[in-house]
């Protein structure tokens, strides 16, 4: 299963890809001649893979981490392996604190529902709609989840005593937070201009 902050990381990396790729297009030339209406269709296209993948790495996900909590059979009938730090591996929630097994949970739950607005943005976007409240809400939540799944970590940690962690989902939970305000002080600023005209 694809951890909150791994997905979230990776969101950030495509932005920037698709950032990255945006600048060089522009540089060349090769979008000088492109409606918005061909703009709209490329970002409703775009939306639709990252569902579609998202989807899967969903199903994927879930049946991981169903199978490690029942039992279930692995890849060509191999044991299921939790990783909760490097020198915490677990086959089976039995060989795991209760403590840590609740904190897997709710981590993992976490990581679900973040999987869900995820979902939700890329819809939003399929549907045409790039700058609204509710696609600041959506980002701004996955920013909350970042740092949320850091404390959660944290804890289990401490739990074990052994302190494995980076600070960096804390950072890129800010900074997705610190986007998100942007986005929506940019969409007021549009919004109050259309008003004005």
């Amino acid at each position: 299963m694809i951890s909150t902050p791994e997905m979230l990381t990776g969101l950030v990396a495509c932005i920037l890809t698709l950032a990255l790729y945006r600048f060089i297009r522009r540089g060349t030339g090769a979008s000088a001649g492109r409606t918005s209406k061909d703009r709209l269709t490329r970002v409703k296209n775009a939306s639709l893979v990252f569902s579609v993948c998202l989807c899967a790495s969903l199903l994927s996900g879930g049946y991981w981490f169903f199978g490690f909590l029942f039992g279930w059979p692995g890849p060509g009938h191999d044991v299921w392996r939790m990783v909760i730090s490097h020198n915490h591996i677990y086959t089976s929630p039995s060989e795991m604190p209760p403590s840590i097994v609740w904190l897997v949970v709710v981590r993992q739950g976490l990581a679900f529902f973040a999987a869900g607005v995820l979902l939700r943005l890329f819809w939003l976007y399929g549907k045409g709609i790039l700058f609204s409240a509710k696609n600041v809400n959506c980002i701004r939540f996955l920013g909350y989840c970042l740092i949320v799944d850091w404390f959660i970590n944290y804890q289990m940690q401490g739990l074990l005593q052994d302190m494995d962690l980076s600070t960096t989902p804390i950072f890129a939970g800010l900074f997705i937070i610190f986007f998100a305000w942007i986005m929506d002080e940019g969409r007021k600023i549009q919004e109050e201009q259309e008003l004005t005209v």
